[in-house]
């Protein structure tokens, strides 16, 4: 049976009804530890270009209600959400408190993705990391295009940027996007290759 022909202005209005309703407007801020503030500024504000908006010092810890020494700063996106940071000034606390010590993580174990506005500024960072000798994975998700780099606190960052067939493949996703995990849930696990993707989620090239 083939697929229903794709209407933009359709898609445009049933995203927009949906999200109306959402009382959860956007994301304020993604929270992280930094192993250290000013290699971590660096890399967002020198290298993504990502404005420092705000920083605070700290001297009571809000989960011990015990005195303390920690900074907070903030890094905005364009949308006006931010990637936030904490760094206690006692190293060992710091490390403590930071997932996997801040070793390189897993993007399955997390990440944040960081949308851009096109491909023209996906390959803008693409040279800047160039120029800068600075690690990355290009890969193409078929829905998506992506670059993956790990941050100085070992955090994996995604930028990435819509493609021409990302609404379409996102439209036809959405309408069994319930049954599909319903359906996933209750299986056995089998291992299988994908074959329904198609084109993308390879990694297309990479500097290492």
């Amino acid at each position: 049976m083939p697929e229903p022909q794709f209407d933009q202005a359709t898609y445009d209005k049933k995203c927009k009804a949906r999200q109306a309703k959402n009382k959860v407007r956007m994301m304020h801020h993604h929270a992280y530890l930094a192993k250290d503030m000013e290699e971590t500024r660096k890399f967002y504000e020198d290298l993504l270009s990502m404005p420092l908006i705000g920083t605070w010092i700290e001297r009571t810890n809000p989960v011990t209600g015990e005195p303390d020494n920690y900074i907070h700063t903030f890094f905005e996106l364009g949308d006006g959400s931010c990637l936030a940071f904490f760094q206690f000034k006692n190293v060992k606390q710091n490390a403590d408190h930071a997932i996997q010590r801040f070793e390189q993580i897993n993007p399955f174990t997390h990440h944040i993705a960081i949308e851009v506005t096109d491909d023209e500024a996906l390959q803008d960072y693409r040279k800047r990391l160039d120029e800068a000798d600075y690690p990355y994975v290009l890969t193409d998700h078929g829905y998506l295009s992506s670059i993956y780099l790990h941050d100085p606190n070992g955090m994996q960052v995604e930028l990435t940027t819509r493609v021409p067939n990302t609404d379409v493949m996102m439209a036809r996703a959405g309408d069994d996007a319930r049954s599909i995990l319903d359906r996933w849930m209750a299986e056995d696990d089998v291992p299988t290759n994908n074959f329904e993707r198609g084109a993308g989620w390879v990694a297309k090239d990479a500097k290492a």
